[in-house]
């Protein structure tokens, strides 16, 4: 038996206020406690958070042991809204093109090898620090999470 007359689906929803009818709020009231929310949000034509939320206003749970009974259901449901990788657990399966980016046997850090960048970072960090102590001195509001006395 049909308690309310489905609304007309539009293709984008910004901020429509919803106009709960007597026939709506019966059909939640009997639905909810045996339906999934996103099943019964389609059937009723609005988004699932709306309908959370009314049945929250309502004091509306589902029957006790819902979830058991449905296991199997919910387990297909999540099975299909995330499939699992094709290549997971493939041996010898990687990333495409990420050859390029990983580092070769026999690479060394340019921080080995080149002393001008160390020079580099060690000053920049030096002036952070003399900073962020600085705004420690003067009450400021810090500008990193270095952990400085």
């Amino acid at each position: 038996m049909e308690l309310f007359l489905p609304r007309a689906k539009k293709k984008k929803r910004n901020h429509t206020k919803i106009t709960w009818t007597d026939a709506m709020l019966a059909e939640l009231t009997i639905l909810f406690p045996i339906t999934f929310n996103k099943e019964l949000a389609r059937k009723m034509g609005i988004s699932p958070r709306s309908l959370i939320r009314k049945a929250r206003e309502l004091c509306l749970e589902k029957e006790p042991g819902f979830l058991e009974s449905r296991r199997s259901e919910i387990a297909t449901m999540a099975t299909e809204a995330h499939p699992p990788h094709p290549h997971k657990g493939q041996k010898g399966w990687c990333v495409p093109n990420s050859e390029q980016t990983r580092f070769k046997k026999g690479d060394v850090p340019a921080m080995k090898t080149r002393p001008e960048i160390v020079k580099k970072v060690h000053r920049k960090r030096n002036l952070t620090i003399k900073r962020d102590r600085i705004r420690i001195k003067y009450n400021l509001p810090r500008l990193t999470k270095l952990k400085l006395k």
